[in-house]
C-alpha cells in the first residue's frame, strides 16, 4: 500500500529549474590588508527606489549560464537587505578561456565563482584575490555556517598562506530525504507499452523507439526523437555520460579521465576507455540510439537551452536529466496523466551526491580589484545566512512561503500558485523560476535551520499544509506502479541508493592538467564522431583510434597517478567530517 503525500508534483515542477595566462599555481603570494583594498577603491553606485545607495558588483559565476543585470523579486529583495545589484558577466561554455583572459589582465570582477580547485590556486598565486579573514567581523553568517569549507580552503587553498581566500558551496552535511533521480521518460507512453522491464543502459533503446512510433510528431508536427543532446558542457568527456552513470551506478569525475564504480564492494577507480567503462557502453548507447533513428541529429551542434526548449515542446522522450521536464509536464498534462517520471535499470544501483562538508569545487571569492570590498563581502555573508538561503531556494518570505505558529515554514497557498504557473509575475517582478539567477548556492537545501526547528532549507522537505494542492494523476500513476512516494523512498526501499564517497577531489598538477586536455580534445572528437558514425566498421575505426591517440598522449599516466591521489584524498577526508 503506497504512503500519500501532498503535492508532490510541485517538486517536479521544482526539478526542471532548480543550477590563466601564465601563473603559477603556489607562487610568492603578496599579502594585503582589508584597510588599503578598501580605500584604495572608487565607488560604483546608484540610487535605489527609496533613496538609499545600491553598490553595482559584477560577478563572475562559471558555473552559470545566465548573464545579465538581475532583475526581479530575488534582486530587489537583496537591494533592500545587502544594497548591492548583481550583474552576471557572460560565461556559457567560454567560461575557462573568459576568467584565463581576465587574470591574464591582472583584474578580476568584483566576485567570481571558480569551477575547480586549480583555478583557485592560479589567483590565489597572482595576489587576485581577498582573505575573508580579514574581513572577519562582516561575515558572521559565513564563518558560523561554512567554518569546515573555510578551514578546507585555508589548509589547502591558500599557497600556504593560511588564510581562506575561498569558500566552497553548497557544502551538504545532511543527506537528502525525499526527491526524484534520473533518468525521466515520457511515462505515459512507456505505461502503454506495459511497462516494459529495463535491465540495461541498452534496453531502453527498444522501448523509446516503440514509444516514438506511436508518438512520431508533437502537438505541433514537428519530429520526437528518444534523445537530445548539446555538446556546449563537455570538458574532457561527453558531459552527458555524467549524467547516464548516475543510474547506473558510476561517478565520472568531471575535467578527468577517470570514472569510479560503485557496483562493486569497494569503489574502484578507473579509466573512462576501458573496455568495461560505464563512459564506452554510453558512447555505444548513441551509436545505436542513431541507428534506431533516436539521437537528435543537432546534437552535436546544438547548445544546452536549444535541448532544453526541444524537452518543453514535447519533442524529447528521454532525459538523463531533469532539466525541462518540467517545461513539457505542466500541472494540465500531469492532471491528464502525461509527462516524464523515473524510470530506472533493474536491480542496478543509483549512485548521488553524499556529504560534502567541503562544499563543491564551485568555490566562491572576493577579487582584490573590486571597488567596495565592504559591499561584496555583506554579500557574500547574505548568501550563505540563512534568510539568504531560504529566499534564494524558496521565493520571498510572506509571498511564496511563511512560518506557522509552531515557527515551522510552509509553502502558502499562494505560493503554490506561483509554482503551479510559471509565467506568473511575483509582485516585484519576474517568475519564481526565472527571478534567481542560476548560478551558485550558499547553503545546500538539506541544511537545517536553527531558526526553524531545525526544519530543512529547501521546500520539498517541508509538511503540507491542508491546502496544498493533492498529487496529479501522473505522480498518482508513478507511486502506485512502484508502491513509494518518489524516487528516493523507492530506491531505499530496494537498497538500490548508493552516496558518493565523501572526497575533497584531487587538484591536478600541470602536467596531469595537460595531459587531460590532450586526451580530451581526442576523446570528445572522436565520441561525437563516434555517436554518429555510419556503420560499425567507423564506429570501431574511431574508437581504435581514439584509445591509441589517447594511450600514445599518457592516459594511462593520469589513471595511475589520479588513482592514487584519489586514495589519499579519501583518507584525508576524515579531516573534514563532523
Amino acid at each position: 500500500m503506497k504512503t500519500k503525500m501532498h503535492s508532490r508534483f510541485m517538486a517536479l515542477l521544482l526539478t526542471g529549474a532548480m543550477l590563466a595566462g601564465g601563473l603559477t599555481a603556489c607562487g610568492d603570494v603578496k599579502e594585503a590588508s582589508s584597510k588599503d583594498a578598501s580605500t584604495s577603491s572608487t565607488k560604483n553606485t546608484e540610487e535605489s527606489t527609496d533613496g538609499d545607495e545600491v553598490v553595482e558588483l559584477k560577478m563572475l559565476s562559471l558555473p552559470s549560464n545566465s548573464s545579465g543585470v538581475v532583475e526581479g523579486w530575488w534582486a530587489e529583495e537583496v537591494k533592500r537587505q545587502v544594497g548591492v545589484s548583481i550583474e552576471l558577466l557572460p560565461c556559457g561554455d567560454q567560461g575557462e578561456q573568459k576568467l584565463q583572459a581576465l587574470m591574464a589582465s591582472g583584474e578580476l570582477p568584483d566576485i567570481v565563482c571558480f569551477k575547480d580547485y586549480k583555478q583557485v590556486e592560479n589567483a590565489v598565486a597572482g595576489d587576485m584575490l581577498l582573505a575573508y579573514d580579514d574581513y572577519k567581523e562582516l561575515l558572521p553568517d559565513l564563518y558560523q555556517n561554512a567554518a569546515i569549507p573555510l578551514k578546507y580552503a585555508a589548509e589547502n587553498l591558500s599557497c600556504g598562506q593560511g588564510k581562506a581566500y575561498t569558500v566552497g558551496t553548497d557544502a551538504k552535511m545532511f543527506m537528502e530525504t525525499r526527491g526524484d533521480k534520473e533518468p525521466w521518460i515520457r511515462y505515459d507512453l512507456y505505461r502503454e507499452l506495459g511497462l516494459p522491464e529495463i535491465n540495461s543502459l541498452h534496453d531502453y533503446l527498444p522501448v523509446l523507439k516503440q514509444m516514438q512510433d506511436m508518438e512520431p510528431v508533437n502537438e505541433d508536427g514537428q519530429k520526437v526523437y528518444g534523445l537530445s543532446l548539446w555538446k556546449d558542457w563537455d570538458r574532457t568527456f561527453m558531459c552527458s555520460a555524467m549524467f547516464a552513470g548516475k543510474f547506473t551506478g558510476v561517478e565520472m569525475i568531471e575535467g578527468t579521465l577517470v570514472e569510479i564504480d560503485y557496483n562493486s564492494e569497494t569503489p574502484r577507480v578507473r579509466s573512462i576507455l576501458d573496455e568495461d567503462s560505464l563512459y564506452l557502453k554510453f558512447v555505444d548507447f548513441l551509436y545505436q540510439a542513431n541507428q534506431m533513428g533516436l539521437l537528435d541529429p543537432d546534437s552535436m551542434t546544438q547548445r544546452f537551452d536549444d535541448a532544453i526548449s526541444k524537452m518543453g515542446a514535447g519533442r524529447v522522450l528521454m532525459g538523463l536529466g531533469s532539466w525541462g521536464v518540467s517545461d513539457f509536464a505542466t500541472a494540465e498534462r500531469q492532471e491528464e496523466g502525461i509527462g516524464h517520471m523515473p524510470v530506472f535499470i533493474k536491480d542496478s544501483y543509483t549512485v548521488s551526491e553524499g556529504l560534502q562538508p567541503v562544499g563543491r569545487n564551485w568555490t566562491v571569492s572576493v577579487s582584490k580589484a573590486c571597488k567596495n570590498p565592504e559591499a561584496a563581502m555583506k554579500f557574500i555573508n547574505y548568501m550563505f545566512s540563512y534568510d539568504g538561503a531560504m529566499l534564494q531556494q524558496n521565493g520571498p518570505k510572506g509571498v511564496m512561503w511563511d512560518v506557522d505558529e509552531k515557527g515551522n515554514p510552509y509553502v502558502t497557498e499562494e505560493g503554490y500558485t506561483y509554482m503551479k504557473d510559471g509565467k506568473k509575475e511575483l509582485p516585484e517582478g519576474n517568475t519564481f523560476y526565472n527571478g534567481c539567477p542560476q548560478t551558485w548556492v550558499g547553503l545546500h537545501i538539506t541544511t537545517r535551520n536553527p531558526e526553524l526547528n531545525n526544519t530543512p532549507i529547501g521546500n520539498s522537505f517541508w509538511d503540507k499544509k491542508e491546502f496544498a494542492p493533492a498529487d496529479t494523476k501522473l505522480v498518482d500513476m508513478w507511486q502506485e506502479d512502484h508502491d513509494a512516494i518518489d524516487s528516493i523512498d523507492y530506491l531505499t526501499k530496494n537498497n538500490l541508493l548508493k552516496p558518493f564517497q565523501f572526497v575533497a577531489y584531487p587538484m591536478l598538477t600541470d602536467d596531469m592538467e595537460q595531459i587531460a586536455a590532450r586526451v580530451g580534445d581526442v576523446v570528445m572528437t572522436n565520441s561525437w564522431k563516434m555517436a554518429f558514425a555510419k556503420d560499425d566498421t567507423e564506429y570501431e575505426k574511431l574508437k581504435t583510434e581514439m584509445i591509441e591517440k589517447a594511450k600514445g598522449m599518457g592516459i594511462d599516466d593520469f589513471v595511475a597517478w589520479y588513482s592514487g591521489e584519489y586514495n589519499n584524498a579519501l583518507k584525508e577526508a576524515s579531516n573534514y567530517l563532523q
